[in-house]
């Protein structure tokens, strides 16, 4: 190579260093978001709990649904102090995102007694995963192929989902840009969030449903089961149906699945205005619920 090239890849290779470094310590910082739930994945891996303990923690996870609905401190009070709530919610995160994601959490020493996954029938279900962010946050290096098998993935699709578990500007491209785009527009930021609450995702089939959760639910049983934990699913109000199907999989297979509110138990008053996430009023009333379910499944 002549001296050009070599000066143009330099040039290259530094410009993606420094972007890439902008990306580590500009995005952690400024995204409130990230901020968070990088916070809540330090203190959720801080716990140990050991076989015997006074005060055994309750790793309380899920998406938006969770982050919304339920109200931590409320939480910790009620169920306290017989157990210790430790929340980490990621957004827009589905089955295969915190089946995964448990995955790694294990490994990097996670151990808390009980693990409390919130998830609605069609996020139990949901064949995909959040994508390139749960590549480098949630996903071990050691199960990137297995996902990619797992949720089909083409080679264009694949390859992008595997550079974004080493690069932080790749993996947070996409939220960057909403980032943005709602600093600078913010009128199309509040567009994009009302057209995603007018989304409803199609009803499943409850012969669909009823299978993916025995198949699912005894996955993730046996994983928690594997490293010392006792693994709840908690179905979130939302519109979507089949709460009582995956309730009673759970029944027939031996796996704890609390359904704090019923189907269409809630109108549009205890929700937020997209009308998928609870509101003040819902929180207080599924929190409560949540915890009166936990104090009756879980020992005393």
């Amino acid at each position: 190579m002549d001296r050009f090239t070599i000066a143009l890849l330099c040039t290259v290779f530094a410009l993606l260093a420094l972007i890439e470094a902008v990306s580590v310590l500009g995005f952690d910082r400024t995204s409130q978001v990230q901020r968070r739930e990088l916070s809540e994945r330090r203190t959720l891996l801080g716990v140990r709990d050991p076989d015997v303990s006074d005060d055994p923690h309750v790793a309380v996870l899920g998406n938006s649904l969770m982050l919304e609905g339920v109200d931590v401190p409320q939480l910790r009070a009620k169920i306290g102090p017989t157990y210790i709530p430790v929340p980490y919610f990621v957004l827009a995160t589905n089955y295969n995102d915190w089946f995964f994601g448990l995955k790694r959490l294990f490994a990097e020493g996670m151990r808390p007694r009980y693990v409390l996954l919130g998830l609605s029938p069609n996020q139990l279900a949901a064949p995909g995963i959040r994508g390139d962010y749960s590549a480098r946050y949630l996903f071990q290096q050691s199960d990137l192929i297995e996902v990619v098998r797992e949720t089909h993935m083409d080679a264009t699709t694949a390859s992008g989902f595997l550079l974004a578990h080493y690069s932080e500007y790749y993996s947070t491209r996409e939220a960057t840009r909403g980032f943005v785009m709602i600093r600078v527009l913010p009128s199309v930021g509040e567009l994009f969030h009302n057209l995603a609450g007018a989304f409803r995702d199609p009803e499943i089939n409850e012969a669909v449903l009823e299978s993916l959760a025995a198949e699912r639910l005894t996955a993730l049983d046996r994983l928690c089961r594997a490293n010392g934990s006792h693994f709840v699913l908690v179905v979130p109000p939302s519109y979507q149906k089949g709460a009582q199907i995956i309730g009673r999989v759970g029944h027939e297979r031996g796996v704890t699945v609390l359904v704090p509110v019923a189907e269409n138990e809630f109108d549009a008053s205890y929700y937020q205005s997209d009308g998928v996430h609870l509101n003040g009023k819902g929180s207080q009333v599924f929190t409560t619920r949540l915890a009166a379910s936990l104090r009756e499944q879980l020992p005393n």
